[in-house]
């Protein structure tokens, strides 16, 4: 019997017309090609499959620009990923699951983005400068959109953000200490202190702001002028 390899295959949502490609391997009889198998194919992806994982948060966060954080369910979101909510939920998780994953995504970037930032070979001075601009890099406008509404409705998912800010604060108090042992920021400050204001900042920004250009253009203000204060 013929058969034939897919390297890539294409699945076609028939809801929302859009084609997705995910890079896999799978045999198939020729004669069994068409477009309700080529469909189906995604119940047979690996769960944890990093393509699978990458649709649906795309999904998700475009549910959430437009709906908001409660204005949408699994059964939209399997809608919109041309997948069925029964391999949602195998992949994925519950919908708390998903908002935890797409915060958790976005501050990983985030945290890589800064931690890169932080090993240039440039003069402090020039990174502590550039900080702010760099941190509003990392911010994914899915957190500016859905940040007050999990802190009200979703308290186990603001609990582990605090878990996994963890690392990222490390990553800025030894900036700050760097700066004070070479001379470069004030020697009384306190780095935990300006950590914990930075974050407050953030926190407060996120929680008020209405999109991320109302964001980015408060935040950035006050960051400069804390990175000021404290330069000698």
């Amino acid at each position: 019997m013929a058969q034939c390899c897919f390297k890539s295959v294409l699945i076609n949502n028939v809801n929302s017309s859009k084609y997705i490609w995910l890079d896999k391997k799978i045999n198939l009889n020729l004669h069994e090609v068409n477009s309700n198998n080529i469909i189906s194919l995604v119940s047979v992806m690996k769960i944890g499959d990093e393509n699978i994982e990458k649709i649906i948060l795309e999904s998700a966060k475009d549910l959430l620009f437009r709906y908001g954080v409660k204005g949408w369910n699994m059964d939209n979101l399997a809608r919109e990923s041309g997948m069925s909510k029964r391999t949602l939920y195998k992949i994925i998780g519950n919908k708390e699951d998903l908002l935890y994953k797409c915060h958790s995504d976005g501050l990983d970037k985030n945290t890589l983005l800064i931690k890169k930032y932080f090993k240039q070979d440039k003069d402090y001075c020039i990174l502590l400068d550039g900080l702010s601009e760099e941190i509003l890099k990392g911010i994914d406008e899915f957190i500016v959109a859905s940040s007050k509404t999990i802190k009200t409705e979703y308290p186990r998912i603001e609990k582990m953000i605090k878990e996994k800010l963890k690392i990222h604060t490390k990553l800025y108090i030894d900036f700050y200490e760097k700066g004070k042992s070479q001379g470069f920021l004030k020697d009384n400050i306190n780095s935990n202190i300006i950590n914990n204001i930075m974050i407050t900042l953030m926190k407060y920004n996120l929680f008020e702001s209405k999109d991320k250009s109302a964001f980015e253009s408060t935040i950035k203000e006050e960051l400069d002028f804390l990175f000021m204060v404290i330069r000698k």
